[in-house]
């Protein structure tokens, strides 16, 4: 059996049909064609993060049974595209443990094979939950037992237990926000913020509208203007809102986050905004202001493992390298950049 030229090819050539996701920054669905032509090295990889491909693959057998997933990380070359080098050399080794004649279902024997390759990554809790949540729903699985008590407790937080629940129901809520936006409107203020949390986390990944958006946002200017700020509310709810269509509600809280003492110095929100919200610091004055609230944390490591991976993404660069090579830029910003460049971690 000659090695086939993609991943996909040898995937399908053993009986599944193969979807794509991107689980880098948050957990995207991936076209056929955007996959193929990512194999085949003629194009970057649409969400590349710390300069990698963090994919998840379902593999659906075509002749029927139970689906299987991959979670691998394949590394990027420069211009953002597949080594094809890495590539070919783990599609010659899948083939070869084809070939080899070991009595057991196809997925089975690749599965051993990538547990020895390296590529192999474990996502976060809650990133597997939404990722389990959003297949079952590809797949038309109901939603697990765990959504029915969330929803319980979200209609009565003062009467239900919160310390019960389990994060894959709150991830079967997420993925379910417009089906249950006018349940989560009016609740979004009373539920307890342990499940706040994990709920804004599982809604990372969703396009939510301006009206649920507002409310998280409401939530966090409130928690914001508190006797003690929870940045840790005020950072999941900057995760909720960062792929809603909602940009200029998304862009007035980072502006007013950012220049509010309280949470401008926080290293958690900070790089939640450089993870997360990376098409907004194409703005300059966020880019700006981001940039020297990161500068004046004095943590020179956050610094270069956010501005390496954020240089690397073309609709950024321009705007960050903007305010770095500005003369005018910050005294303290200038010195940490000018240790970036010198690869100095102090």
């Amino acid at each position: 059996m000659k090695a086939p030229g993609t991943l996909t090819a040898l995937i399908e050539g053993a009986g599944f049909q193969l979807h794509w996701f991107d689980l880098g920054r948050r957990l995207q669905a991936l076209s056929e064609s955007a996959a193929e032509a990512f194999e085949a090295g003629r194009a970057p990889w649409p969400h590349p993060y710390l300069r990698q491909a963090w994919t998840g693959l379902l593999m659906r057998p075509v002749a029927g049974g139970e689906a299987a997933v991959w979670f691998l990380r394949f590394p990027l070359d420069e211009q953002g595209k597949l080594q094809l080098a890495a590539r070919d050399h783990l599609l010659h080794a899948m083939t070869l443990e084809l070939n080899c004649g070991i009595q057991c279902e196809a997925a089975e024997q690749l599965d051993q094979l990538l547990k020895r390759s390296g590529l192999l990554y474990t996502p976060s809790m809650e990133r597997r939950a939404v990722f389990h949540a959003r297949t079952g729903m590809l797949l038309k699985r109901p939603a697990s037992a765990h959504y029915g008590p969330v929803l319980d407790y979200i209609r009565a937080p003062k009467v239900c237990r919160w310390d019960t629940l389990a994060l894959q129901g709150i991830a079967d809520l997420a993925v379910r926000w417009k089906k249950e936006k006018a349940l989560l409107l009016p609740q979004i203020a009373r539920i307890a913020s342990p499940v706040f949390i994990h709920l804004c986390v599982c809604l990372e990944n969703e396009r939510i509208d301006h009206r649920l958006a507002e409310t998280i946002k409401t939530r966090a200017v409130s928690t914001l203007h508190s006797d003690t700020p929870d940045c840790a509310v005020i950072t999941a709810a900057v995760r909720a809102c960062s792929h809603s269509p909602a940009k200029a509600l998304r862009h007035a809280l980072l502006l007013q986050l950012l220049q509010d003492p309280s949470t401008a110095q926080s290293v958690q929100l900070l790089a939640t905004i450089g993870s997360c919200c990376v098409t907004d610091l194409e703005n300059p004055a966020l880019a700006r202001l981001w940039l020297n609230a990161l500068a004046h944390t004095e943590n020179q490591e956050t610094f270069n493992r956010l501005l390496s991976d954020l240089l690397f993404i073309p609709q950024v660069r321009a705007s960050l390298l903007t305010v770095l090579r500005d003369p005018g830029r910050n005294a303290l910003l200038a010195q940490t950049f000018g240790r970036f460049l010198h690869g100095s971690p102090q």
